[in-house]
């Protein structure tokens, strides 16, 4: 993702090693799974400082020449869905910047764009998710990857979650909280995100201090992932969920689990890999190395 037009900013060499990193305006992540599984973090004071700190991370994860996959945090992009261009494949790359030209607030000449079909009711008009970057952004990562290591691609934190579920034909449901965001939920079948909301209104930051929740309050969170997915089993006829699998660190995480599993007939399990283990600001990173390997 975010490669398809890059042409030779993307080096297409194969590696021996690899890591993916997770940017955002205050830090660099670094994940390793082998020879052993690595967990780095740098701080950083903004994108000019990327290259200095993929560098010394680089350095440390004895990764020089590694294949490097850049996961980009939240608010380093724009994501949008809108109605896919009625053009031939070859004239997507100059159709999607002017598709979007009235969503964006930058000059769409300025951007790099990309896009993944969604799945559609065939009755409905094909959809799509555009992921767009500043074009200068995009250069500043290739040049600091590549001074060091080889960059494959560049994609966002969602897509890159989207690894660790999904590979089954039904449709299967992923309950998330990464620390400094919203409670999330995304749908994915077969390996192809389907449908992805934010669900505003549940914080767990007061859980571990005295605070909890309300058995109303989780009466509300099933309710609104019940509507979630019967939307989207009656839009898309994907079925019933097969299962759902939640990753948050609280407390409540326990209760939350038995409340949902109470409550709904597919199995709900709570998410357990090495990164959940060290921290799930790692798991976007270590769902990309986990996917590619699967």
């Amino acid at each position: 993702m975010l490669t398809k037009w890059l042409g030779s900013l993307v080096r297409g060499k194969a590696a021996a090693r690899k890591v993916a990193l997770t940017l955002s305006h205050d830090s660099v992540m670094l994940v390793r799974l082998h020879p052993e599984p690595l967990f780095l973090r740098e701080t950083c004071h903004g994108q000019g400082d990327w290259a200095r700190v993929i560098a010394l991370l680089l350095e440390k994860a004895e990764a020089h020449g590694a294949q490097v996959r850049v996961i980009l945090n939240a608010a380093l992009v724009n994501q949008l869905q809108i109605e896919k261009p009625s053009v031939p494949e070859n004239e997507m790359a100059g159709a999607l910047p002017w598709a979007i030209k009235d969503l964006v607030s930058e000059p769409v000449t300025q951007l790099v764009c990309d896009y993944v079909d969604m799945p559609f009711n065939p009755t409905a008009k094909p959809r799509v998710t555009v992921i767009c970057l500043m074009r200068n952004r995009m250069q500043l990562i290739a040049e600091a990857v590549n001074a060091k290591a080889q960059l494959q691609d560049v994609t966002t934190e969602e897509f890159a979650l989207v690894e660790l579920v999904g590979r089954s034909q039904r449709m299967e449901l992923f309950l998330y909280r990464l620390p400094g965001q919203e409670l999330s939920l995304m749908a994915v079948c077969e390996g192809q995100l389907c449908f992805s909301r934010q669900l505003r209104g549940f914080s767990m930051n007061g859980i571990g201090r005295g605070e909890g929740w309300p058995t109303e309050k989780f009466d509300e969170l099933t309710l609104q992932i019940q509507r979630s997915w019967e939307y989207l089993a009656a839009q898309l006829k994907l079925g019933d969920a097969a299962q759902l699998y939640v990753a948050v660190s609280s407390p409540l995480l326990g209760s939350l689990v038995s409340h949902l599993t109470e409550n709904f007939s597919f199995p709900v399990t709570a998410m357990a890999n090495g990164a959940v283990v060290v921290g799930l600001e790692y798991l976007p990173p270590y769902a990309l190395l986990q996917g590619a390997e699967a």
